[in-house]
């Protein structure tokens, strides 16, 4: 498949391979009001706490089970065809729980 990310183009990319992190549009040097990304974590694997400032994100979890923690104690479980939403300047990390391969889209905006 082709992919053009030019803005106000039409792409498609695939949603597959052995990689940890794939970013599906939204590259520095391009702003489109968006970014977005694929991600693979093994069982017990997090990404890490991070903080998106100002902007939002959601997840949309593809396959697998995880563990938001957010703010300072709060989590939440989540599992496939969950969505979730991160609001703006909210501390979080996403963590497998589960003994399989979690695989999820993010979403930011700008």
């Amino acid at each position: 498949m082709k992919r053009d990310s030019s803005p106000g183009k039409v792409f498609c990319t695939p949603l597959k391979g052995r990689q940890r992190f794939l970013r599906l549009f939204g590259e520095s040097s391009k702003q489109h009001g968006l970014a977005s990304g694929y991600v693979t974590l093994k069982s017990q694997e997090s990404v890490g706490l991070h903080n998106t400032k100002n902007k939002e994100e959601a997840l949309i979890i593809l396959e697998g089970q995880a563990q938001v923690l957010y703010g300072k104690r709060s989590r939440i479980k989540v599992k496939k065809n969950c969505f979730v939403y991160i609001p703006p300047k909210t501390d979080h990390d996403l963590k497998n729980t589960g003994k399989s391969i979690l695989k999820y889209v993010y979403i930011t905006s700008s």
